[in-house]
Formats: C-alpha cells, structure tokens, sequence
C-alpha cells in the first residue's frame, strides 16, 4: 500500500541540539500543544516526532524528544539521531 502524508514542518540540526520548524500552514499544532500544557512550563515536556527515517526514504519513525525551548513556530528539542527532512507530526507523550 503505498500512503502519501504533507509534511508539517521541517528538522534542523544544530551542534547540541535539534530544532523543528513548523510550517505556518500548521501553526495550529503548535497552538493545541500549548493549549495541553495547561499550567505547566512547557521546558521539559516529553514529545514523540514522527519524521522521516534515516535509513530509508519510504520510512517514518517516531522519536522521542525533550522540549527545550518554543519561539512561535519553532521547537528546539533535545539532539536527536535523525537526518534534516521532513516532519510528520508532533505530539505531546501521554503520562503514564
């Protein structure tokens, strides 16, 4: 079966760091996510990226990631082993 997803937005990498720039077409998932932050800081919050794998170019994986900073539309997380490409979208990791 052969699936064709819109990418939400886009990985950069930097030196310690990775950031996600989400695309302006998509602000509202940045927006739903600070909504379910509530009361809490959102440094720290755990998320899961699903972005495109390294290994193949057919393939998705989802990560998890630490929420390090938010500017607009852009998250910097914590570094990451994924290759600068396309996001699919981003959650906030449910508690357990």
């Amino acid at each position: 079966m052969l699936l064709t997803v819109e990418p939400i937005g886009s990985i950069r990498k930097q030196a310690n760091k990775t950031e996600i720039l989400i695309y302006s077409e998509f602000e509202q998932v940045v927006t739903s996510m600070v909504d379910k932050f509530g009361n809490h800081p959102a440094k720290g919050q755990k998320l899961w990226v699903v972005h495109k794998s390294k290994d193949g170019a057919r393939q998705l994986k989802v990560t998890e990631a630490t929420l390090v900073e938010r500017k607009g539309n852009i998250l910097t997380v914590s570094k990451f082993d994924a290759s600068e490409g396309p996001v699919i979208d981003i959650t906030i990791q449910p508690s357990s």
